[in-house]
């Protein structure tokens, strides 16, 4: 487990009294019980401090640590999943969730994307909400200069350039706004889950005697299509569809 990472949680956490202190403390203690090989101590902290409210890439990633040490694959991929849908571009997270992948039962042949949607996703992921945010912010603060620029300016080639740059600021403004809040809701409307029951039978109808479809096995990542009572309607990456209980996935 990096250092690095607990710093910068440490560093996280630093102020709010008491409860910063606790939780602070729980953390070093967790990454000191990880290194010592007691792993499923380490994930009960971890997961305290999970519980109170405190949620972090590094904390599911430290979680994430702990439980692949312990071959518990589907709840490992589910917190490496959690990590990097907070933060998008930690590579040493794509890699574990990339390790942890292989050791699943199911291969799902992904139906092909369209280049113009991959490089969409691939852009909006590219940076979390808060980074978008703050982009959109010094891109506003570059037209708004560049408005000043135009009408101040007395030379024709300087207003010219400024409204050229003002209107590309303008655009890409706007542009990180709506990357902004396409990453917002990747977060907080979380569609997705890690089937995590070694194994479970996706049926045509949200009923125990629904006509059996197939098989599929833990840590799998499913879409969440529809919600019915304690049934999830769910859709694989190859666009198979069916029925599966709730208790047997979990939302990333």
């Amino acid at each position: 487990m990096k250092k690095m990472l607990n710093i910068l949680l440490g560093l996280m956490l630093w102020g709010g009294g008491a409860f910063a202190t606790d939780a602070r403390a729980s953390v070093e203690e967790a990454a000191r019980l990880y290194q010592e090989g007691n792993y499923a101590r380490a994930a009960e902290l971890y997961d305290e401090v999970l519980d109170s409210g405190v949620e972090s890439a590094i904390l599911y990633y430290n979680l994430g640590n702990c439980h692949y040490k312990q071959n518990e694959i589907a709840r490992a991929i589910l917190n490496y999943e959690r990590a990097l849908l907070l933060d998008p571009g930690d590579e040493d997270v794509a890699y574990n969730l990339t390790m942890a992948r292989r050791a699943t039962v199911d291969k799902i042949n992904v139906l092909p994307v369209l280049f113009l949607v991959r490089w969409y996703n691939a852009v909006v992921t590219a940076l979390t909400a808060d980074q978008w945010g703050y982009l959109s912010v010094a891109l506003f603060l570059l037209f708004l200069g560049m408005v000043v620029l135009f009408f101040y300016a007395t030379s024709v080639g300087v207003k010219k350039g400024s409204f050229a740059v003002g209107l590309v600021a303008l655009f890409f403004t706007l542009s990180s706004v709506w990357f902004a809040a396409k990453q917002y809701h990747r977060v907080t409307d979380r569609d997705q889950a890690i089937v995590m029951t070694p194994s479970v039978v996706v049926r045509g109808a949200p009923d125990p005697s629904g006509t059996e479809l197939y098989v599929v096995h833990e840590g799998l990542k499913v879409t969440l299509v529809e919600t019915l009572g304690q049934w999830y309607n769910i859709r694989m990456a190859d666009g198979n569809v069916g029925w599966v209980p709730r208790v047997d996935v979990e939302k990333i």
